[in-house]
C-alpha cells in the first residue's frame, strides 16, 4: 500500500524546511500572511500494468508471508500564493528546483519517493474578493514502492493416494 501520509509528511517538511513559508493542504485553513504553499493529490494514481512482484518472507514456523511490490504513479497539484506576483514566480522557481534537484535525497531516503516530472509553473492568479492573489501553479508526478504484505499458512502434511 501506498504510505500517503508518510508522502504528505516529508513533502511537507522538506519544502517547509528549504522555502522557509508554510505549506498547508487546499482545503486547510489558509495561513493569515503571504507567502505560502498550497498542496493536493490530483491525481491519477497510476499502477502497473502487470501483476506485482511477489518475494517470500519467512514469517514463523507455520506461516510465510508473500510480499507483493509495485511502483505506482502519483500526483501532486501545488501553489506558491502569495499578494506580489515576484514573490509567486519565485517561490514557485524555488519549490520546482527542490523537487527536481535539492530535495532528491530527502524524498528518496524519506518516503521512498522520486520525482519522474516536476511540470511547467503556470499563472494562476485569481481575484479574491477584489484582491488578486498571486498563483503560480506546478504539477509533480513521482514514483514510489507500494508494498502488501499477506500471511499465509504453510502446509504441515500432505495425504496422498
Amino acid at each position: 500500500m501506498i504510505d500517503l501520509e508518510l508522502i504528505q509528511s516529508v513533502i511537507v517538511g522538506g519544502l517547509t524546511a528549504h522555502l522557509g513559508i508554510p505549506v498547508v493542504k487546499v482545503d486547510a485553513a489558509r495561513p493569515e500572511q503571504y507567502p505560502y504553499i498550497m498542496y493536493s493529490y490530483s491525481g491519477p494514481i497510476t499502477f502497473p500494468d502487470s501483476t506485482p512482484a511477489m518475494t517470500l518472507v519467512a514469517a514463523g514456523a507455520e506461516e510465510v508471508m508473500e510480499r507483493y511490490t509495485e511502483q505506482p504513479t502519483c500526483r501532486i497539484s501545488l501553489n506558491s500564493c502569495s499578494n506580489q506576483q515576484l514573490e509567486s514566480w519565485t517561490n514557485a522557481i524555488r519549490m520546482h528546483d527542490w523537487f527536481r534537484v535539492v530535495g532528491h535525497d530527502v524524498l528518496k531516503q524519506g518516503a521512498d519517493l522520486v520525482v519522474v516530472q516536476a511540470g511547467k509553473i503556470k499563472n494562476r492568479d485569481t481575484a479574491i474578493e477584489g484582491v488578486w492573489e498571486r498563483r503560480s501553479q506546478l504539477y509533480v508526478t513521482f514514483r514510489t514502492a507500494s508494498v502488501v504484505d499477506m500471511n499465509q499458512g504453510t502446509i504441515q502434511t500432505v495425504n496422498w493416494k
